[in-house]
């Protein structure tokens, strides 16, 4: 019988020998098996390939050797990189380099202050001084110091300048490192006693015998305030060879003019001495200073001058000492 339909190609009958299969899966049959498709057999096929070809690429793998591999640097690797002790710089002194000296434990010691009576057969009375000893000053005992005069106002003694704070401000100083050490001498003026010539015959012999100075007029200073810079002005200015240095504080001038230009003249010009005068500007002083510096201009004298606020006071001073002792150390 013919299936008209069932067949695309209308050219051939449809008969037993030349049928297609329609499903791609077996079936079963009458008798209980089941029956096996060409496709059964092709993908049988098609799944040995893929296991022989599995087996082949598992074959192609290389083996894993840990001892091949190369290590890489890591974080716990920078350790053996450290220099070894021999690569150390050595601590051998570098002699264009030496290290700082050490700084001596009586630095933090205050300076000592000193009192005496000096007897003398041309003295009325004895002349009553004070010294400033600067720290350090009985530890070594080779070294010399420059030394520094200052004399009291009227009706005041050796205390004026201790009381004003000199030495505290020269510990301060010396300590810092802001000055070089140096002595302080303060005679007292007692009634009777002409100081020029007790502290140019009596009294500088004596401290230079006594104590471990620096002789030369370059390393000597003297000044005063009020009466004391009038004195100081006179004995710097008559004795050049004792010292090099003048220190006039708000200054009481009771020598005339004359006397002080004389005085100038006498001092031979690399023999003048450094000077330095200060006044408030309301001291009752300060026109008769001005008059001071007007001469000295006209002499030619150089000098340096602080002209600041303040009055004839022990605060003006108090509160200028640092400014003076910085000036005078400022020649040693």
């Amino acid at each position: 019988m013919q299936l008209a339909g069932l067949d695309a190609n209308p050219q051939s009958a449809y008969t037993q020998g030349n049928r297609r299969p329609r499903r791609l899966v077996g079936f079963p049959r009458a008798d209980g098996d089941i029956y096996f498709r060409p496709l059964f057999l092709t993908l049988l096929t098609l799944l040995l390939l893929i296991s022989a070809c599995n087996d082949a690429q598992e074959s192609l793998q290389p083996t894993f050797d840990p001892t091949s591999m190369a290590v890489l640097p890591s974080a716990t690797t920078e350790s053996s990189l450290t220099p070894t002790p021999t690569s150390i710089p050595s601590a051998t002194p570098n002699p264009l380099h030496p290290p700082s000296p050490t700084r001596p434990a009586c630095l933090d010691q205050p300076g000592t202050i000193v009192t005496g009576e000096l007897e003398d057969p041309s003295l009325p009375q004895n002349l009553s001084f004070r010294v400033y000893l600067p720290p350090c000053y009985t530890e070594d005992l080779n070294l010399r110091y420059p030394t520094l005069y200052l004399l009291h106002g009227l009706q005041a003694s050796d205390r004026q300048w201790d009381e004003l704070g000199v030495d505290e401000q020269a510990d301060a100083l010396i300590t810092s490192g802001g000055t070089s050490p140096f002595l302080i001498v303060m005679p007292w003026q007692k009634t009777g006693v002409e100081i020029e010539t007790t502290i140019v015959d009596i009294l500088v012999p004596y401290i230079d015998q006594i104590y471990r100075t620096l002789r030369q007029p370059a390393r000597r200073a003297i000044g005063g305030l009020s009466r004391g810079g009038g004195w100081a002005l006179r004995i710097g200015l008559r004795h050049p060879d004792l010292f090099g240095t003048i220190g006039l504080h708000s200054p009481a001038i009771f020598f005339s003019n004359p006397y002080i230009a004389l005085w100038v003249k006498d001092v031979p010009e690399e023999a003048m001495p450094r000077l330095w005068i200060d006044i408030g500007n309301k001291d009752s002083l300060h026109e008769s200073t001005l008059a001071l510096i007007a001469l000295l201009e006209d002499l030619g004298v150089p000098y340096t001058s602080l002209m600041p606020i303040g009055d004839h006071t022990s605060e003006y001073w108090s509160s200028h000492i640092e400014d003076y002792l910085l000036w005078y150390t400022s020649g040693w």
